[in-house]
């Protein structure tokens, strides 16, 4: 170099290096003649091997910006205390610096951590050009020494934040999936969904375009999964439940422009757990155009959906028999009625005695054949698209939408043999029933059709009490 450009090396307010590389030239060009055509695979396959590299390494010339940056008084100083801010071990951005190097890559860099001569850590961002002239030996290398201390602790703040928030979170890259959409779009498709209906498959080919960049502790927590890993590998047999149901509402809203999406969703887990969400899914500002960084945040609603599923239950079915109650049973006549159901029958039923059971050897033995005959309900529509409901204190219903005459008559028939059936298992209390059934042959009006049941089944309750006056 000329005394000039010492001078502005010298004066320059960035940390500069004149280092000679030459013996780790040397070393590669030997490892080249010894039959290693890809220098750079050589490395990365085991980036130790670049350990007697650095040994040959040696510092000619510093700048006055160096000595500032490592609180040194001179490159003695500094080399001196070499051994305090360069470590043995070789790190993968490291293997690649010096890979770099070799292949001539017009920018080389990696930023390792650094201490100064009196100990305060210091991150670094180094960058090697080889000086022009010296391309065949590597005599003279200038490596530039940024400060990048600031940097890497916001950075670190923002993984800390990020790895330990409540929230589960998961940061994903779809820009393949943006690039896919582009190119439908100018085969001209607009529909996405019609387009997936008929290629059912294109869920599964999306979503395995999609790189996942980085899940927090809250999230594997949520998913009951060990590590990055462990999620990766388990990521699309969660998102396969109901043929990508929920990847799909998850397209449809990137397709039309919508860059936030919340929707409650739910999955099934390794262990068979079911878990409730709510999904929010965000665009970062700076990969609006190009979808390169989504982040996906997860809100565990399990408990709060177990509380309400329990207080509809609780809302809808009767306590004692486990039959549904009164209230169902209005909602239910109001949909039916609703969605104009056909044909449409019903049972209507009242327990015979009860009353007097209670009377004489108590409510409990009264709650015992509610609990009996329930039973027998619950088992007869097992599988079949009927309800039954305690409407009253011994009064029950069974709604039977798209039944006819002869269902209901069948039906009251398999109830009839499972009543004497119990019977003669447990004859102390015998199950007495008065039934009565109607369909929309005769009457169009849910309501009234249920009225005519119950009529029905007081002219034969009548009879009973004519026979048996209990």
């Amino acid at each position: 170099m000329e005394n000039l450009d010492f001078r502005i090396f010298d004066l320059s307010p960035i940390p500069m290096w004149i280092q000679d590389y030459s013996g780790v030239k040397k070393i590669f060009d030997q490892w080249h003649l010894d039959g290693i055509e890809d220098i750079k695979a050589y490395i990365l396959e085991q980036p130790s091997r670049l350990l007697p590299c650095l040994a040959t390494i040696q510092t000619t010339r510093i700048n006055r910006s160096t000595l500032k940056l490592y609180e040194a008084n001179n490159l003695e100083e500094i080399l001196a205390n070499f051994a305090k801010f360069h470590f043995e071990e070789i790190t993968l951005p490291q293997a690649h610096f010096f890979a770099g190097l070799w292949e001539k890559n017009d920018d080389c860099f990696f930023a390792p951590i650094n201490y100064t001569c009196t100990g305060r850590q210091i991150d670094v961002q180094l960058r090697a050009h080889v000086i022009p002239g010296y391309e065949d030996t590597w005599e003279k290398i200038l490596l530039t020494t940024e400060d990048i201390t600031p940097y890497q602790h916001a950075r670190r703040f923002a993984e800390a934040i990020f790895m330990h928030s409540p929230t589960a979170l998961w940061v994903k890259d779809c820009h393949k999936i943006k690039q896919c959409f582009d190119q439908l779009r100018q085969k001209g498709i607009t529909h996405l969904d019609a387009y997936i209906e008929q290629h059912p498959d294109f869920l599964r080919q999306c979503f395995e375009l999609t790189v996942s960049k980085n899940v927090n502790e809250a999230l594997l927590h949520l998913f009951k999964l060990k590590d990055q890993q462990d999620f990766d590998r388990h990521i699309q047999s969660l998102y396969a439940q109901n043929n990508y149901q929920n990847f799909y509402y998850e397209l449809m809203h990137l397709w039309n422009g919508q860059h936030d999406l919340q929707r409650e969703s739910e999955y099934t887990l390794k262990d068979d757990a079911v878990i409730f969400v709510v999904e929010q899914l965000n665009i970062f500002p700076d990969a609006v155009e190009s979808w390169s960084t989504i982040q996906v945040a997860y809100t565990n609603l399990t408990e709060r959906k177990e509380l309400e599923n329990h207080l509809k239950y609780l809302s809808q079915y009767d306590q004692l028999t486990q039959l549904h109650n009164r209230t169902f049973f209005n909602e239910e006549i109001v949909r039916l009625q609703t969605k104009k159901v056909q044909p449409f029958a019903c049972i209507y039923m009242d327990l015979n005695g009860l009353k007097t059971l209670n009377d004489v050897q108590g409510h409990h033995h009264g709650d015992l054949l509610l609990k009996r005959f329930a039973n027998i309900l619950i088992d007869t529509i097992h599988h079949k698209p009927y309800s039954a409901s305690r409407v009253g204190g011994d009064e029950f219903v069974i709604l039977m939408p798209y039944a006819t005459e002869l269902d209901a008559l069948s039906l009251l028939q398999e109830i009839e043999n499972r009543i004497v059936l119990e019977n003669s298992h447990d004859p102390r209390i015998m199950i007495s029933v008065a039934s009565g059934i109607a369909w929309t042959n005769e009457h169009e009006n849910i309501e009234n059709l249920i009225r005519t049941a119950d009529q029905n089944m007081y002219i034969v309750k009548k009879n009973h009490y004519k026979i048996r006056p209990y």
